[in-house]
């Protein structure tokens, strides 16, 4: 076996991952940029040639992928490269599922899908998954990075032929951006929008002379600028190579996966062109005046002193192509595959996987669950201990009636029910703003009276959460005084997905509100919108409910975290 991951778990290089550009230092070092060279990288089959490894093997034991990393430490040799050494003699690779289903990902980690068999558990997600793979997100700065990075090969005769018309492609774009954001209408405070369909967007292309015809041809010219040597005739009639400078990771990354998205719309004479969307946003950000400075190396005037910190208001352009068919993606996969197998707590409605995937699935299993009725509680409570109303609309999330009666109640359970109990909210803001209400009401220092009390960070380190779990692990464990822990999350958030939280670890799972995509949202609006639009062609959800099943399934996922095995017993509240 093996696991494939990303370097930001697997590299073992003391500097490179302490950075926080990971891939870019890699490819750097690997490449010898200023004489420096990976001691790791080369002593990769020190770690796939290691008796530890081979001695799982005979006795067939699974490894993880911490064994591995702690063992390349241990041998100074790299387990991001050892474990992709070892995906050709394994017959069971193990990865996150973006690997097969981003076109980038799978190339770069050399996957070839030909007549393997496909596992995909927690398979609930694997739409977004999919139609995330198939879209790309380019701002207005990135692009004309490039172009100026393309503008400095081409003025110095590198590869020109090859350069000057990808530099044409970012002059285009960003010329066609500046005169589209003149036609912006407004969307919210300080957010305006334009869409156009797949359609329009390859008319516009057409017009920028990037055609069906004349892809294909930007894409060899692409690859030839990646070549990092040249081969020369020398005065003696043989060859040598010569090393060329290419344009630099940020630029290869922003153009790879534009060429992507370019390769979906052209693909099979279009047949794409018509799942896909293409957004102009415009938002503000504000910025410190000195993070604008970008020191002007052929400036014959220093800067200003005083001007440094006004703060100023700049628009910022993002230009979204999204692929609103999991389907594009997906047909990379089903075509060439063997078998695939969809797994998860909450597939149902199976119908709706089908439509938006574009595959039959012959067999469906849709099983019973592995306990009595008599081992799980389940119910909806419509009001508080006051008998107030629990309805979590946005309106009365905002009113401190409602924040109070949640408190009240979430108390009353923590009272009641011992142990571990789990509460999930529908977003970050919601958590924020009840944890400030209860500590200003009181009501947080009341909870810790009775239990650990943790919250679920946004964003930030894994190895932080993990801390913050281990807490609230440990405090059931070893009760401290208090009778166990609560934890409050989010859903789709860090804990409401993957994780395990048997027997004591929740005895109850609260769910408050119900966890809807943002209705404001410009693609969550267009998913709703091209859903309809397709509803009796293709057989897909109406827009109504396809916003539904994505609510209720972060639902269930949230629900599913508190029975874990046929023994296992708990109360889910809604």
């Amino acid at each position: 076996m093996t696991i494939l991951s990303s370097r930001d778990h697997t590299c073992v290089h003391p500097v490179v991952s302490r950075s926080s550009n990971r891939n870019e230092k890699c490819a750097d070092l690997l490449e010898g940029k200023n004489g420096g060279s990976c001691v790791y990288y080369h002593g990769v089959h020190k770690l796939s040639e290691h008796h530890a490894l081979q001695f799982a093997r005979k006795k067939c034991q699974a490894w993880d992928i911490e064994d591995l990393v702690s063992l390349g430490k241990k041998l100074r040799a790299c387990a991001y490269f050892a474990a992709r050494e070892l995906m050709v003699g394994a017959d069971i690779v193990f990865c996150p599922y973006n690997y097969l289903l981003d076109p980038q990902i799978r190339e770069s980690m050399e996957i070839n899908l030909k007549d393997q068999v496909v596992i995909l558990d927690e398979a609930h997600n694997i739409e977004d998954c999919a139609r995330e793979s198939a879209s790309y997100t380019v701002t207005e700065t990135q692009l004309r990075f490039a172009r100026e990075e393309l503008d400095i090969m081409v003025v110095n005769n590198i590869r020109r032929k090859d350069h000057d018309p990808l530099r044409a492609v970012c002059y285009s774009l960003t010329n066609w951006l500046q005169e589209s954001s003149g036609q912006l209408k407004e969307r919210g405070y300080e957010i305006s929008c334009k869409v156009w369909s797949g359609k329009e967007m390859l008319t516009i292309l057409h017009n920028m002379g990037i055609t069906n015809a004349t892809f294909p041809i930007l894409q060899k010219h692409f690859a030839a600028v990646l070549e990092k040597e040249e081969k020369l005739s020398n005065l003696h009639g043989g060859e040598e190579l010569i090393e060329v400078p290419i344009m630099s990771p940020a630029t290869q990354i922003m153009l790879k996966g534009l060429f992507m998205v370019l390769l979906y719309l052209f693909k099979d004479n279009n047949r794409f062109a018509d799942d896909y969307r293409v957004a102009l946003q415009q938002t503000y950000v504000w910025t410190n005046e000195k993070q604008l400075d970008i020191p002007d190396k052929n400036a014959f005037f220093a800067q200003p002193k005083h001007k440094r910190s006004s703060r100023q208001k700049t628009a910022v352009h993002t230009l979204n192509f999204w692929c609103l068919n999991p389907a594009v993606a997906f047909s990379d996969l089903s075509g060439n595959v063997r078998t695939i197998v969809l797994t998860s707590g909450t597939l149902s409605p199976m119908d709706s996987f089908s439509s938006e995937l574009g595959v039959k699935f012959t067999i469906q299993l849709e099983a019973n669950h592995v306990i009595h009725n008599s081992q799980v509680w389940v119910g909806t409570i419509g009001a508080g201990p006051k008998g107030r109303k629990l309805r979590a609309t946005f309106q009365h999330t905002e009113t401190f009636e409602f924040q109070d009666e949640v408190g009240a109640l979430l108390l009353s359970v923590c009272q009641t029910v011992g142990q571990g109990v789990l509460c999930f909210l529908p977003s970050y803001k919601l958590l924020d703003k009840l944890k400030d209400r209860w500590m200003h009401t009181g009501l947080w220092r009341n909870l810790e009276l009775v239990k650990t009390v943790i919250a679920e960070p946004k964003g930030g380190d894994k190895a932080d959460f993990d801390a913050l779990l281990q807490i609230y692990y440990d405090a059931i464990k070893y009760k401290g005084g208090k009778d166990g822990a609560l934890l409050i999350a989010v859903c789709r958030g860090k804990v409401s997905e993957g994780l395990d939280f048997s027997d004591d670890n929740a005895r109850a799972v609260i769910t408050i509100g119900i966890p809807f995509p943002n209705v404001k949202d410009l693609q969550v609006e267009l998913k709703r919108k091209y859903n309809d639009q397709h509803t009796k062609t293709r057989g897909l959800l109406p827009g109504s409910q396809w916003y539904e099943i994505q609510a209720y399934r972060a639902l269930n996922q949230a629900l599913g975290r508190c029975i874990r095995h046929k023994k296992d017993w708990g109360a889910l509240m809604l």
